[in-house]
């Protein structure tokens, strides 16, 4: 696969990963009443992960200075 710019436009490191949204269920615990807490503990749907877009449908990338940039991806 390629990027293109496969290096950041600020700082000039190659891309360290593509930014990605891994879905969640974080768990909740009720009482008698109802209330309900966070019982500290959250599931992730690994099968669901998706690599994040920009609106124009360009992957986002990230350097390892956490800086973060649009580049189109070919396979």
């Amino acid at each position: 696969m390629r990027f293109m710019p496969w290096k950041c436009p600020r700082c000039g490191q190659a891309a360290a990963g593509t930014l990605e949204t891994v879905p969640g269920l974080a768990l909740l615990m009720f009482d008698d009443n109802g209330q309900a807490e966070y019982s500290g503990e959250t599931t992730i749907d690994w099968n669901d992960q998706a690599t994040d877009l920009d609106e124009s449908g360009k992957v986002i990338l990230e350097c390892s200075n956490h800086h973060r940039w649009p580049a189109e991806y070919e396979d």
